[in-house]
C-alpha cells in the first residue's frame, strides 16, 4: 500500500478550512433570517396568561414567559432590535472611528498626537459606565443607547485606520502620487481610503458583537430600552425574577440566542481577517533643519558660452539624516551640481552613496529630522527649505520624477491609464493619455493592463509618461535600465536623450555605466562617493579618462574594461568621518572631494 504523497494532508485539509469558514456565515444567515421571518409568519402576539410558564415542548419550542408569550418568536423580536440596534452603533462608531484615523495619518505632526491621545483617554475610561451614564441622563431614549455605544467604539477602528494609512502612505506609490503634484486630498481619496477601508469594515463586524453585549447589558440593568420594546436584553432582565420559580428556559432562551450570534460574528470576523500582513515606515512629515549658503559657484560657473542659468543649481549642500539610535547618516556633503535645459546628466556611483537621497532633496522630500545646509536654486528660487505647499506648487509641474520601482510606482490594484489621467487631471495640464504613451513609445492599449502585467521596459516608459503629464522643466529618473537586459538599457537612455532634445533638464541616476558609455547618450556625468560628488565634467572625457581614481575604478570594473572588482567595501555613511575619502578604502593616494 502507497503512503500518501506529501501534499496529500494540505489537501485533504483544504475541505475543512472552507467547511470552518462557511460555518459562522451559515449561522449567522440563519439568525438573520430567524430574526426577520419568525415575528413576520408569527404577526402580533397577545398575553395569554393561561399558557403562562409552559416549558419547552410541541407547541412552543422555547416555552412561554410569565405573560404567556412564546418565547421561539419574542426571542426572535429580541433578535431583530438588538441586531438593529446593534448594526446603528457599528456604524455610527466605524464611521467615527474612520473620520479620526483618517486625520490623524492624513496631517500627522501636532493634529495627529492630540488626536490619538484623545483616543487614549476615550479608551481608558470604562466604556460600561459611559454608556450608563449616558443613558441614565435620558432614560428609555434610542438615541441615547447608540450614542452611549458609539461614543466608547470608535477608538480600535481609529487606530486600526490610522495603522494601515501609515503604512500605506510610505509605499512607493503613494509617494510618487505626492511627487507628481496629488494634494493630499487626492491622496487620501484615491489611496489611503480604499487601502484602510477592508480593515474598516472588518472592524464594524466586529464592533456587532460588543455593541449587542453591550446594549443587552444596559437593558438588563434596566437602564435601556423599555420592557415593552423586546431586546434580548430587556428579555433578560424580565427573565431574572421567573428564573427563581424555576423557569430556566425563559433566561435560556435570549441567552442561547445572544451567545450564538456572539459566536457566529466572531467566527465570520476570523474569516474575513485572514491574517493581513502589516507593512510599516512612516513618511517624514517634519520639514528638515536647514542653513542656507550663500552661492559660491560650481561646476562650470562662468564658462564662456553659457547663456541661460541652469534650471537646477545646487550649490554646497549637505545632508545629515537621522537614524533611531540618535546617529547620523551623511547622505551628502557639499555637493555641486548643475542642471541645465536641453541636457542630459547622469549621475552615477555604488549603492549606498547618496544619489536617492539628493534626488528626494531635490522634489523636497527629505525624510524628517534632517539636517541640510547649503543652497538648492530651483527655477531662480531657493527651495532648500521652503515648506510644503511651495513644493507641492512644484512638484509634477517644474520637477517631475520618474520612480526607481516601475510597477510599484502605480496603485497596483488599478489599470495603468486611469492612474496617468488622474496627474493630468490634478496638475491640469490637460495632456492626453494616448499623447503621453505615444511619446514613451507605448501602444495605447497598454492603458488598459494593471501594473504587473507591464514588462519591466514598458513599467519604466509608463512611469515616465506620468512623470511628464505635468510637462515638467526637469525630469529626475532614479535607476531607469535597473533589471532590464541592454538591449532595454538603451532603448530606455535613448527615450530620455529624446526627453532631453526636447528642452527638458534629465538627471539619471544609474549604476549602468556600461549603457552609458555604449550609448553616449549623456552630455554631463558626475560621480558620487559616499556622499560627495568627486568628479564631474563632460560624459565623453569622465567615461573615458576619468580624473579621480574611484571614477577610474568604476570604470575598470566594467566588463569591457577587463572586469576588475573595486577594492573593499562602500563605506558605511552613518557617522562617516568629514575627512574620509576612497584613499581610506584603498590605501591609494586621493583628496577629500577629488
Amino acid at each position: 500500500m502507497s503512503e500518501p504523497g506529501p501534499g496529500t494532508s494540505a489537501t485533504a485539509a483544504r475541505p475543512r478550512r472552507r467547511t470552518v469558514r462557511f460555518l459562522p456565515a451559515a449561522t449567522l444567515t440563519a439568525l438573520v433570517g430567524y430574526a426577520v421571518l419568525v415575528p413576520w409568519w408569527a404577526g402580533t402576539q397577545t398575553a395569554d396568561f393561561a399558557r403562562a410558564l409552559l416549558p419547552p415542548g410541541p407547541g412552543q419550542w422555547f416555552g412561554t414567559d410569565h405573560s404567556g408569550y412564546d418565547l421561539f418568536v419574542r426571542s426572535a423580536e429580541g433578535l431583530r432590535v438588538s441586531l438593529l440596534v446593534a448594526l446603528v452603533c457599528a456604524v455610527v462608531a466605524t464611521v467615527l472611528g474612520v473620520a479620526v484615523g483618517a486625520v490623524a495619518a492624513t496631517a500627522g505632526g501636532r493634529v495627529d498626537r492630540l488626536l490619538m491621545r484623545t483616543t487614549d483617554g476615550v479608551n481608558a475610561l470604562p466604556h460600561l459606565l459611559i454608556g450608563v451614564v449616558i443613558v441614565a441622563l435620558y432614560p428609555g431614549s434610542l438615541p441615547a443607547i447608540i450614542a452611549s455605544i458609539a461614543l466608547t467604539h470608535w477608538p480600535q477602528i481609529a487606530r486600526v485606520v490610522r495603522a494601515e494609512m501609515l503604512s500605506v502612505r510610505s509605499s512607493e506609490y503613494v509617494e510618487t502620487a505626492y511627487l507628481w503634484g496629488a494634494s493630499r486630498g487626492q491622496v487620501l481619496y484615491r489611496h489611503l481610503l480604499p487601502a484602510a477601508l477592508p480593515q474598516a469594515a472588518v472592524g464594524l463586524v466586529m464592533l456587532v458583537p460588543h455593541a449587542v453585549w453591550h446594549e443587552s447589558t444596559l437593558s438588563f440593568l434596566g437602564l435601556g430600552l423599555s420592557p415593552d420594546e423586546a431586546s434580548l436584553g430587556t428579555l433578560l432582565e424580565v427573565a431574572r425574577g421567573d428564573v427563581f420559580t424555576g423557569a430556566w428556559w425563559t433566561l435560556a432562551a435570549p441567552a442561547g440566542v445572544l451567545v450564538a450570534t456572539t459566536l457566529s460574528v466572531a467566527g465570520l470576523t476570523r474569516a474575513l481577517d485572514g491574517g493581513r500582513p502589516g507593512r510599516r515606515r512612516g513618511r517624514g512629515s517634519v520639514p528638515p533643519q536647514v542653513t542656507v549658503s550663500p552661492d559660491r559657484g560650481g561646476p562650470d560657473d562662468g564658462a564662456p558660452g553659457d547663456t541661460a542659468p541652469p534650471l537646477v543649481r545646487v550649490r554646497s549642500l549637505t545632508l545629515r539624516l537621522p537614524t533611531d539610535d540618535g546617529r547620523w547618516v551623511h547622505a551628502a556633503t557639499e555637493v555641486d551640481l548643475d542642471l541645465c535645459a536641453g541636457e542630459l546628466t547622469a549621475l552615477v556611483g555604488e549603492s549606498g552613496s547618496g544619489k536617492s537621497t539628493l534626488a528626494s532633496t531635490l522634489c523636497g522630500l527629505s525624510p524628517a529630522g534632517t539636517r541640510a545646509s547649503g543652497s538648492v536654486l530651483v527655477d531662480g528660487r531657493e527651495m532648500l527649505g521652503a515648506d510644503e505647499p511651495a513644493w507641492r506648487a512644484l512638484r509634477g509641474r517644474a520637477i517631475g520624477l520618474a520612480a526607481q520601482s516601475g510597477a510599484g510606482t502605480f496603485t497596483p490594484v488599478r489599470r495603468v491609464g486611469p492612474q496617468i489621467a488622474e496627474v493630468v487631471s490634478a496638475l491640469g495640464t490637460g495632456e492626453s493619455v494616448p499623447g503621453l504613451l505615444e511619446r514613451v513609445g507605448l501602444e495605447a492599449d497598454a492603458a488598459e493592463l494593471f501594473p504587473h502585467e507591464l514588462s519591466g521596459g514598458m513599467a519604466v516608459r509608463a512611469v515616465t509618461a506620468a512623470a511628464l503629464a505635468g510637462r515638467p522643466r526637469v525630469l529626475l529618473t532614479d535607476e531607469p535600465t535597473a533589471g532590464l537586459d541592454p538591449e532595454l538599457s538603451a532603448q530606455v537612455l535613448h527615450l530620455l536623450r529624446r526627453v532631453a532634445d526636447s528642452g527638458t533638464a534629465v538627471l539619471v541616476i544609474t549604476h549602468d555605466l556600461q549603457a552609458l558609455e555604449t550609448t553616449q547618450v549623456a552630455d554631463h556625468v558626475a560621480v558620487m562617493y559616499a556622499g560627495r560628488i568627486v568628479e564631474q565634467g563632460p560624459a565623453r572625457r569622465v567615461l573615458s579618462e576619468p580624473e579621480h581614481p574611484y571614477g577610474r575604478a568604476l570604470m575598470a570594473a566594467l566588463p569591457a574594461h577587463g572586469l576588475h572588482p573595486l577594492p573593499g567595501l562602500p563605506p558605511e555613511l552613518t557617522d562617516l568621518p568629514d575627512d574620509h575619502t576612497f584613499a581610506d578604502r584603498t590605501g591609494e593616494t586621493d583628496v577629500v572631494g577629488g
